[in-house]
């Protein structure tokens, strides 16, 4: 059996070691306390590839730790989800397990399905070889466990506590102040405009010259999104936008526009533009 380290710190972080439990499994549990919509997204690949050869175990009894938005993100890749809410003591695992034929891989951690994956110091331990193995049989075992406890049931769209996920509120001030300030950001490589025309508690209402040429009207980016661009640069001190493009990056589809806007928060500065990259600290 194969062990090794993962972590914020490390070469490898706990993303990648979730990454490589997801890929493509013939069955896998998922058993995490918290889901956030940015913990969703950043395996939304995988799991959309696994669809219902997948499980997801949660709870919903830490107000908004568990969201609506990313349960329902989960449940429209067709993997399968029940809620865990013990009467005794709370549900507060860490454990991913896929089965690759005669081989199992586990992820054991401090790391919840959220942006934390990225954005948190977080670490985990990521085991990989023969199912027979003990202690890969006993993580699997503990995982389907879970999935099958009295306590788990399936998971209604009213189980979670909070619908959406909102901005926290340094983020929401300095964004409002900067639309307030010049509601055009303009996107660093070619100077396109991205007209804000709405800052709401739960995302931004962007418009640009391509989709008015198009006859749309303001499209919307959600505070997940922006949030977990921010979070990463904060922790990391750095974000190009090759990064938060690439599907094994944060695979942050409106990268050029979010990289305007954080562009302009205190702190900020571009230190490249090809590619663009903007640094903090």
């Amino acid at each position: 059996m194969r062990a090794s380290l993962v972590g914020h710190s490390l070469d490898r972080p706990v993303l990648d070691g979730l990454r490589a439990v997801l890929d493509d499994p013939e069955e896998a549990v998922l058993c995490s306390a918290f889901v956030r919509r940015a913990g969703v997204h950043l395996v939304e690949p995988q799991l959309t590839v696994l669809a219902d050869r997948a499980k997801l175990v949660a709870t919903s009894v830490f107000g908004g730790a568990s969201t609506r938005t990313a349960l329902a993100a989960v449940a429209a890749t067709e993997v399968r989800i029940r809620i865990a809410n013990p009467p005794r003591g709370t549900f507060h695992p860490k454990l991913y397990v896929g089965r690759f034929g005669s081989t199992t891989r586990a992820l054991v951690g401090s790391a919840n399905l959220t942006g934390g994956l990225v954005t948190n110091v977080e670490t985990a331990v990521l085991l990989e070889g023969p199912s027979t193995e003990p202690v890969l049989r006993d993580a699997w075992d503990t995982a389907r466990t879970y999935w099958s406890m009295d306590a788990a049931g399936r998971w209604q769209p009213e189980a979670a506590e909070t619908a959406d996920e909102v901005f926290a509120d340094p983020l929401f001030t300095a964004l409002t102040r900067e639309v307030a300030r010049e509601p055009v950001f303009l996107t660093i490589t070619r100077g396109h405009e991205n007209l804000v025309t709405e800052v709401v508690r739960d995302g931004l209402w962007i418009q640009t010259a391509a989709s008015v040429a198009k006859g749309h009207g303001a499209q919307f980016v959600p505070a997940w999104m922006l949030t977990l661009a921010w979070e990463y640069l904060l922790a990391h001190g750095r974000l190009t936008n090759r990064f938060l493009l690439a599907t094994d990056g944060l695979n942050v589809k409106r990268s050029s526009a979010v990289c305007a806007i954080l562009a302009r928060l205190p702190g900020v500065r571009v230190t490249s533009k090809h590619p663009v990259t903007l640094e903090i600290g």
